[in-house]
Protein backbone atom coordinates (compact mmCIF):
# COMPACT_ATOMS: atom_id res chain seq x y z
CA UNK A 1 0.00 0.00 0.00
CA UNK A 2 1.22 3.30 -1.08
CA UNK A 3 2.03 5.45 1.94
CA UNK A 4 1.12 8.89 2.01
CA UNK A 5 3.77 11.59 1.57
CA UNK A 6 4.07 15.05 4.04
CA UNK A 7 2.39 17.13 1.37
CA UNK A 8 -0.66 14.65 1.32
CA UNK A 9 -1.30 14.41 4.88
CA UNK A 10 -1.63 18.48 4.93
CA UNK A 11 -3.85 18.52 1.93
CA UNK A 12 -6.38 16.00 3.76
CA UNK A 13 -5.93 17.92 6.75
CA UNK A 14 -6.42 20.79 5.50
CA UNK A 15 -9.62 19.39 3.55
CA UNK A 16 -11.14 17.85 6.96
CA UNK A 17 -10.74 21.35 8.76
CA UNK A 18 -12.75 23.21 5.96
CA UNK A 19 -15.23 20.51 6.27
CA UNK A 20 -15.42 20.95 10.21
CA UNK A 21 -16.05 24.18 10.14
CA UNK A 22 -18.59 23.94 7.28
CA UNK A 23 -20.29 21.36 9.67
CA UNK A 24 -19.66 24.49 12.31
CA UNK A 25 -21.19 27.16 10.47
CA UNK A 26 -24.41 25.37 8.88
CA UNK A 27 -24.85 24.28 12.88
CA UNK A 28 -24.82 28.27 13.59
CA UNK A 29 -26.64 29.14 10.67
CA UNK A 30 -29.72 26.47 11.23
CA UNK A 31 -29.47 27.75 15.19
CA UNK A 32 -29.30 31.43 14.05
CA UNK A 33 -32.37 30.78 11.75
CA UNK A 34 -34.11 27.97 14.52
CA UNK A 35 -33.59 31.62 16.92
CA UNK A 36 -34.97 34.33 14.74
CA UNK A 37 -37.91 31.66 13.59
CA UNK A 38 -39.24 31.03 17.70
CA UNK A 39 -38.43 34.84 18.06
CA UNK A 40 -40.48 35.93 14.85
CA UNK A 41 -43.26 33.60 16.51
CA UNK A 42 -43.57 35.14 19.67
CA UNK A 43 -43.99 38.41 17.94
CA UNK A 44 -46.48 36.90 16.41
CA UNK A 45 -48.81 35.98 18.80
CA UNK A 46 -47.98 38.83 21.14
CA UNK A 47 -49.25 41.10 18.56
CA UNK A 48 -52.34 39.10 17.57
CA UNK A 49 -53.02 39.17 21.36
CA UNK A 50 -52.97 42.71 21.41
CA UNK A 51 -54.87 43.00 18.79
CA UNK A 52 -57.79 40.90 20.50
CA UNK A 53 -57.83 42.66 23.41
CA UNK A 54 -58.01 45.89 21.75
CA UNK A 55 -61.55 45.02 20.33
CA UNK A 56 -64.01 47.20 21.55
CA UNK A 57 -67.38 45.07 20.76
CA UNK A 58 -67.03 41.65 22.32
CA UNK A 59 -69.24 39.04 24.11
CA UNK A 60 -69.73 40.06 27.87
CA UNK A 61 -68.94 36.34 28.09
CA UNK A 62 -65.57 36.67 26.18
CA UNK A 63 -62.72 35.41 27.66
CA UNK A 64 -59.15 36.84 27.59
CA UNK A 65 -58.13 34.70 25.03
CA UNK A 66 -61.15 34.21 22.78
CA UNK A 67 -63.14 32.07 24.49
CA UNK A 68 -66.96 32.09 25.07
CA UNK A 69 -67.32 31.05 28.50
CA UNK A 70 -70.84 29.54 29.49
CA UNK A 71 -72.61 27.93 32.67
CA UNK A 72 -75.94 26.81 33.55
CA UNK A 73 -76.83 27.05 36.81
CA UNK A 74 -73.64 28.04 39.28
CA UNK A 75 -72.13 24.54 40.44
CA UNK A 76 -68.59 25.40 41.59
CA UNK A 77 -65.65 22.87 41.41
CA UNK A 78 -66.87 21.38 38.00
CA UNK A 79 -64.78 20.90 34.64
CA UNK A 80 -64.34 23.24 32.31
CA UNK A 81 -64.60 22.01 28.40
CA UNK A 82 -63.04 24.14 25.84
CA UNK A 83 -64.46 23.36 22.01
CA UNK A 84 -62.41 24.64 19.05
CA UNK A 85 -64.67 24.57 15.93
CA UNK A 86 -65.04 25.90 12.59
CA UNK A 87 -68.67 25.43 11.44
CA UNK A 88 -67.68 24.31 8.07
CA UNK A 89 -65.14 21.80 9.55
CA UNK A 90 -66.71 18.31 8.37
CA UNK A 91 -64.33 16.74 11.33
CA UNK A 92 -66.06 19.05 13.89
CA UNK A 93 -69.56 18.12 12.60
CA UNK A 94 -68.76 14.17 13.12
CA UNK A 95 -67.22 14.95 16.39
CA UNK A 96 -70.25 16.62 17.55
CA UNK A 97 -72.35 14.41 16.20
CA UNK A 98 -70.93 11.68 18.75
CA UNK A 99 -70.34 14.17 21.23
CA UNK A 100 -73.45 16.60 21.61
CA UNK A 101 -75.95 14.42 23.26
CA UNK A 102 -73.76 13.43 26.79
CA UNK A 103 -72.19 17.50 26.35
CA UNK A 104 -75.73 18.86 26.33
CA UNK A 105 -77.01 15.92 29.30
CA UNK A 106 -73.97 17.48 31.23
CA UNK A 107 -74.18 21.22 30.08
CA UNK A 108 -77.61 21.59 31.40
CA UNK A 109 -77.59 20.02 34.46
CA UNK A 110 -74.63 21.74 35.08
CA UNK A 111 -71.82 19.26 35.68
CA UNK A 112 -69.91 20.91 33.07
CA UNK A 113 -69.06 24.44 32.13
CA UNK A 114 -68.37 25.27 28.06
CA UNK A 115 -66.19 27.50 26.67
CA UNK A 116 -66.41 27.86 22.93
CA UNK A 117 -63.80 28.65 21.01
CA UNK A 118 -65.22 29.02 17.15
CA UNK A 119 -62.87 29.22 14.33
CA UNK A 120 -63.33 30.79 10.86
CA UNK A 121 -60.32 29.64 9.01
CA UNK A 122 -62.59 27.74 6.62
CA UNK A 123 -64.50 30.52 5.94
CA UNK A 124 -62.60 31.12 2.14
CA UNK A 125 -63.80 27.88 1.18
CA UNK A 126 -67.03 29.69 1.09
CA UNK A 127 -68.47 32.30 -0.89
CA UNK A 128 -70.56 34.19 1.65
CA UNK A 129 -68.65 34.20 4.85
CA UNK A 130 -70.31 30.96 6.00
CA UNK A 131 -67.80 30.18 8.86
CA UNK A 132 -67.40 33.54 10.15
CA UNK A 133 -71.32 34.24 9.87
CA UNK A 134 -72.20 31.23 11.92
CA UNK A 135 -69.22 31.98 14.70
CA UNK A 136 -70.73 35.20 15.06
CA UNK A 137 -73.84 33.85 15.92
CA UNK A 138 -72.22 30.98 18.21
CA UNK A 139 -71.05 34.20 20.15
CA UNK A 140 -74.31 36.26 20.26
CA UNK A 141 -75.86 33.51 21.31
CA UNK A 142 -73.71 32.14 23.73
CA UNK A 143 -74.19 35.49 25.35
CA UNK A 144 -78.17 36.35 25.26
CA UNK A 145 -79.46 32.68 25.13
CA UNK A 146 -76.55 30.12 26.61
CA UNK A 147 -78.72 27.43 27.91
CA UNK A 148 -79.47 26.85 24.29
CA UNK A 149 -76.31 27.23 22.70
CA UNK A 150 -74.98 23.91 22.71
CA UNK A 151 -78.15 22.57 20.83
CA UNK A 152 -77.59 25.64 18.00
CA UNK A 153 -73.97 24.13 17.36
CA UNK A 154 -75.65 20.56 17.84
CA UNK A 155 -78.17 22.14 14.42
CA UNK A 156 -75.71 23.71 12.58
CA UNK A 157 -73.40 20.67 12.87
CA UNK A 158 -76.78 18.54 11.63
CA UNK A 159 -75.61 16.00 9.02
CA UNK A 160 -78.82 17.04 6.58
CA UNK A 161 -77.66 20.65 6.64
CA UNK A 162 -73.54 21.61 7.20
CA UNK A 163 -73.04 22.51 3.68
CA UNK A 164 -69.62 21.29 2.21
CA UNK A 165 -66.22 22.91 2.20
CA UNK A 166 -65.46 21.63 -1.14
CA UNK A 167 -68.38 22.07 -2.81
CA UNK A 168 -69.79 24.95 -1.30
CA UNK A 169 -73.45 26.19 -2.14
CA UNK A 170 -74.21 29.53 -0.45
CA UNK A 171 -76.44 29.52 2.64
CA UNK A 172 -78.55 32.07 3.73
CA UNK A 173 -79.41 34.03 7.01
CA UNK A 174 -82.82 32.58 7.28
CA UNK A 175 -81.67 29.10 6.46
CA UNK A 176 -79.41 29.60 9.85
CA UNK A 177 -81.95 31.27 11.78
CA UNK A 178 -84.23 28.17 11.01
CA UNK A 179 -82.01 25.57 12.72
CA UNK A 180 -81.88 28.12 15.63
CA UNK A 181 -85.18 28.07 16.15
CA UNK A 182 -85.02 24.00 16.16
CA UNK A 183 -82.60 24.56 18.83
CA UNK A 184 -84.85 26.46 21.32
CA UNK A 185 -83.66 29.81 20.32
CA UNK A 186 -86.16 32.60 19.88
CA UNK A 187 -86.48 34.24 16.13
CA UNK A 188 -85.58 37.63 17.42
CA UNK A 189 -82.26 36.43 19.06
CA UNK A 190 -81.56 34.77 16.08
CA UNK A 191 -82.15 36.63 13.57
CA UNK A 192 -80.32 39.89 16.02
CA UNK A 193 -77.27 37.08 16.06
CA UNK A 194 -76.73 37.05 12.30
CA UNK A 195 -76.73 41.30 12.36
CA UNK A 196 -72.26 40.88 12.52
CA UNK A 197 -71.41 42.76 15.49
CA UNK A 198 -68.91 40.54 16.45
CA UNK A 199 -67.52 40.15 13.44
CA UNK A 200 -64.27 41.88 14.68
CA UNK A 201 -64.19 40.09 17.81
CA UNK A 202 -64.01 36.47 15.63
CA UNK A 203 -61.80 37.96 13.28
CA UNK A 204 -58.86 38.65 15.94
CA UNK A 205 -59.83 35.74 18.01
CA UNK A 206 -59.53 33.45 15.13
CA UNK A 207 -56.04 35.10 14.56
CA UNK A 208 -54.53 34.36 18.23
CA UNK A 209 -56.38 31.19 18.41
CA UNK A 210 -54.40 29.82 15.23
CA UNK A 211 -50.92 30.63 16.85
CA UNK A 212 -50.90 29.19 20.33
CA UNK A 213 -48.79 26.57 20.78
CA UNK A 214 -50.57 25.30 24.13
CA UNK A 215 -53.54 24.28 21.18
CA UNK A 216 -51.14 22.30 19.44
CA UNK A 217 -52.45 18.28 19.53
CA UNK A 218 -49.86 15.53 20.29
CA UNK A 219 -48.60 14.04 16.77
CA UNK A 220 -49.94 17.66 15.12
CA UNK A 221 -47.54 20.41 13.53
CA UNK A 222 -49.48 22.91 14.05
CA UNK A 223 -53.06 23.82 15.29
CA UNK A 224 -56.05 21.87 13.74
CA UNK A 225 -59.91 21.36 14.56
CA UNK A 226 -61.70 19.49 16.18
CA UNK A 227 -59.93 20.06 19.45
CA UNK A 228 -61.19 19.60 23.19
CA UNK A 229 -59.72 20.87 26.26
CA UNK A 230 -60.68 20.05 29.81
CA UNK A 231 -59.30 22.07 32.61
CA UNK A 232 -56.54 23.68 30.18
CA UNK A 233 -55.77 19.61 29.05
CA UNK A 234 -55.86 18.48 25.61
CA UNK A 235 -57.70 15.56 25.22
CA UNK A 236 -56.40 12.81 22.68
CA UNK A 237 -59.04 11.35 20.59
CA UNK A 238 -56.07 8.51 19.45
CA UNK A 239 -57.03 5.39 19.08
CA UNK A 240 -60.77 5.68 20.04
CA UNK A 241 -62.99 4.42 17.82
CA UNK A 242 -65.58 6.81 17.01
CA UNK A 243 -68.62 4.80 18.74
CA UNK A 244 -66.69 4.75 22.08
CA UNK A 245 -65.79 8.56 22.04
CA UNK A 246 -68.64 9.76 24.32
CA UNK A 247 -68.19 6.93 27.02
CA UNK A 248 -64.63 7.51 27.07
CA UNK A 249 -64.84 11.04 27.60
CA UNK A 250 -67.47 10.81 29.89
CA UNK A 251 -65.54 8.11 32.08
CA UNK A 252 -62.17 10.53 31.31
CA UNK A 253 -64.11 13.48 33.22
CA UNK A 254 -64.68 10.48 36.34
CA UNK A 255 -68.25 10.18 35.41
CA UNK A 256 -69.84 7.08 34.72
CA UNK A 257 -72.31 6.62 32.09
CA UNK A 258 -75.40 6.13 34.12
CA UNK A 259 -74.20 9.36 36.17
CA UNK A 260 -74.36 11.85 32.82
CA UNK A 261 -76.96 14.37 33.37
CA UNK A 262 -77.47 13.99 36.70
CA UNK A 263 -77.53 17.24 39.01
CA UNK A 264 -76.21 15.95 41.90
CA UNK A 265 -73.21 13.87 40.68
CA UNK A 266 -70.25 16.16 39.59
CA UNK A 267 -67.17 14.88 37.41
CA UNK A 268 -64.03 13.52 39.97
CA UNK A 269 -61.72 15.52 38.47
CA UNK A 270 -63.33 18.64 39.46
CA UNK A 271 -61.93 22.11 38.16
CA UNK A 272 -58.48 21.52 38.14
CA UNK A 273 -57.56 18.00 37.75
CA UNK A 274 -56.30 15.91 35.05
CA UNK A 275 -58.04 13.84 32.83
CA UNK A 276 -58.51 10.37 33.85
CA UNK A 277 -56.60 7.81 31.48
CA UNK A 278 -59.47 5.89 29.53
CA UNK A 279 -60.64 2.02 29.80
CA UNK A 280 -58.47 0.07 27.49
CA UNK A 281 -62.16 -1.32 26.03
CA UNK A 282 -62.75 1.95 24.42
CA UNK A 283 -59.47 0.93 22.40
CA UNK A 284 -59.96 0.95 18.68
CA UNK A 285 -58.21 -2.60 17.35
CA UNK A 286 -55.31 -2.02 15.27
CA UNK A 287 -55.29 -3.00 12.49
CA UNK A 288 -52.09 -5.07 11.19
CA UNK A 289 -52.99 -4.99 7.40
Amino acid sequence: MKRLNEREKQTILGLFTVFIIIILLASAFIGLFMSRNSASDAKDIKKAYESLSEVKRKPTNATNDGGLLVQVGSKKDIPTVEFYLDPLCPACAQIDRTLNDDIGKMYTSGQIKLEIHPVIFLDKCSSDHYSARVSGSIAYISEKDPKHVVAFISEIFDEKFQPSEVDYVEMSDEKIIEQAIKAGISREIAKESLNGQYDEWIEKSNDYTILRSDLIAPGREGFATPLIRVNKRIWSMKDIALDDLSDAFVESLGLKPEEVGDEDVKPRIGSKGKLLKTNTKYLAEKSDA
